[in-house]
């Protein structure tokens, strides 16, 4: 069961960010079209990947598109790495999840092909994310 549940979070947070407003659709549509893809091939395979319960298989074009979208959205260092000074101040990471990221980047970081490296990040990332709170007061509502 904890595994459905790992798996079903990788899949929210990857069609999350997908479909993100972080990812302009201006860089969703070139990075689709690079790597000779559509949406709703992307999303089937997924879904695939999901139902086969095998998120690595899921075909190089789709870990290029990744890359793509880190690379497009200036995430990725001049060696094709995450920038994690950079990626934590644009999602606004806990410290303990500062902690994930590097953990992540310092094993995954010997993986030459950067469609991989890009991937592998992604899913280190979601499968060892600690949970965030969001805290959200408007002005003038009393904090419990």
């Amino acid at each position: 069961m904890f595994y459905y549940i790992k798996t079903l979070i990788f899949l929210t947070f990857l069609l999350a960010f997908v479909q993100s407003l972080s990812v302009p659709i201006d860089v969703e549509d070139k990075c689709l079209a690079e790597n000779n893809s559509t949406r709703l091939s992307l999303y089937d395979q997924i879904s695939r990947a999901k139902s086969d319960g095998h998120l690595e298989n899921i075909e190089m074009k789709y870990m290029c598109y990744v890359h793509c979208a880190a690379a497009e959205m200036n995430i990725l260092d001049s060696n094709d790495q995450l920038d994690i000074e950079l990626f934590q101040k644009i999602e606004h990471l806990q410290e303990e999840n500062v902690a994930v990221i590097e953990e992540c980047n310092r094993v995954i970081s010997l993986v030459t092909d950067r469609c991989i490296y890009a991937f592998q990040i992604l899913i280190c990332y979601i499968n060892n994310i600690r949970s965030i709170n969001y805290i959200n007061i408007a002005p003038g509502f009393p904090q419990k």
